[in-house]
């Protein structure tokens, strides 16, 4: 795998590379399976560093700004908040907060911009709220949470309160 994430211009030319081309990192700015990238409205970059258990931030300019989470996301007990087990997407509600898959703990972790954990939902199994392995999250127009539940085969969809 490339081990990196690009920016293009809307007519494809190249703007920037963060990571190191085909090569696994550890350090900021580097990447293990980076898995999907959210852009806010002031230009911060959010990147889920899929096997490194993280979320990496990148200013307008491209400069490292901060991570969180990290691997071993769980225990006997379960998972632990703000840490993850593999993060697969990142998508951003209309309140600037930050919602990540995190795949094989089984729910979404909700964080401010800032990287502070704000909640999560989802667990393990079939029922309604359930997931077996949570892979991709976004957000609809009108403030809906859609995650895909990859072995459940099916969308779901958690509706804003009033």
């Amino acid at each position: 795998y490339g081990q990196r994430v690009e920016q293009l211009s809307s007519d494809g030319q190249f703007i920037r590379q963060w990571g190191n081309t085909g090569k696994i990192g550890i350090l900021a700015g580097e990447f293990n399976y980076p898995t999907d990238v959210a852009v806010a409205d002031d230009g911060t970059v959010y990147v889920a560093d899929g096997y490194n258990d993280r979320v990496q931030v990148f200013d307008e300019q491209g400069q490292f700004v901060r991570k969180w989470g990290g691997p071993f996301g769980m225990d006997i007990f379960g998972p632990f908040n703000g840490w993850f087990a593999t993060v697969t997407s990142i998508t951003l509600d209309a309140q600037g907060n930050i919602l990540v898959a995190d795949f094989y703990n089984n729910r979404v972790q909700k964080f401010t911009p800032q990287g502070k954990f704000l909640s999560s939902f989802g667990k393990k199994g079939t029922g309604e709220g359930q997931f077996r392995k949570a892979i991709a999250v976004a957000v609809g127009a009108d403030g809906s949470i859609f995650v895909t539940d990859f072995l459940n085969n099916r969308v779901q969809k958690w509706k804003p309160k009033p």
